[in-house]
């Protein structure tokens, strides 16, 4: 694994990622993770939750020159999506949700959230440990394991971490050698949406259609009236209603 900075709290590690690049200081590749962050950013600027013993990492690696920023979003997802499934009894209600969410059944657990500057690539990633009471729509590997009638522990953020950095190297070892065609295929197992009536939101517009799979850039391809839409970033929502609800 890459070098560690831990740290006790932090605004974001996110943002201390990026402070770090811009600061001038001679970087490395080195894996950021905090205990606590008190201004915690996921996707668009929306507000992560940040609970104590969940955990909170940014990866700060050379930006690859073999994949764009789309293929190596959707290649994080399944690194991730790996690395929680390895600490449940199953993994088959653990699903992808475009662009790079994790969810188990309906229920987020993980998130992730992907930056460049200048050569770096900053990947941060946050998984729900523990439960975080004031989101119904969030799920937690404790919940999971508490539910599951079997007696497994879940990790802590610091044993999870070896984990994730290590199926992340992996994951982007399989995109550079196998081609994004192997992860897309991986991808597209383990989303909900494919074949469906979705509509996508990014900002105030919306567009709705049929998501009909992933183009070679990681955009959804979204199909209506014999049109071919692709997005490159948006949240999906499987009916109108759940737009009125608070997206996190």
């Amino acid at each position: 694994m890459n070098s560690v900075i831990r740290l006790k709290i932090i605004d974001s590690t996110h943002k201390f990622a990026l402070r770090l690049i811009e600061s001038g200081t001679s970087v490395s590749e080195c894996a950021i993770v905090a205990d606590y962050q008190t201004d915690a950013i996921g996707r668009c600027g929306r507000r992560w939750h940040s609970i104590p013993g969940n955990l909170f990492v940014s990866i700060v690696k050379e930006l690859p020159d073999y994949a764009d920023l789309g293929q190596l979003s959707l290649t994080t997802a399944c690194a991730v999506r790996e690395s929680i499934g390895s600490y449940l009894p199953s993994d088959r209600d653990l699903r992808l949700h475009w662009p790079n969410d994790i969810y188990y059944a309906r229920s987020k657990i993980s998130g992730i959230l992907l930056a460049t500057l200048d050569r770096w690539l900053v990947i941060s990633v946050g998984v729900n440990i523990n439960p975080i009471p004031s989101m119904d729509s969030a799920i937690s590997i404790t919940e999971i394991l508490e539910t599951s009638g079997v007696k497994l522990r879940a990790p802590t953020h610091l044993e999870i971490l070896p984990r994730v950095s290590a199926d992340l190297e992996k994951w982007l070892s399989d995109l550079k050698n196998l081609g994004f065609f192997y992860i897309k295929d991986h991808w597209l197992r383990y989303i909900n949406e494919i074949n469906c009536k979705i509509t996508i939101k990014n900002g105030r517009e919306s567009l709705r259609g049929t998501f009909s799979g992933i183009d070679n850039l990681g955009r959804l391809i979204l199909e209506e009236n014999g049109r071919s839409m692709f997005i490159s970033s948006g949240d999906i929502f499987a009916n109108e209603e759940a737009i009125a609800v608070r997206y996190e």
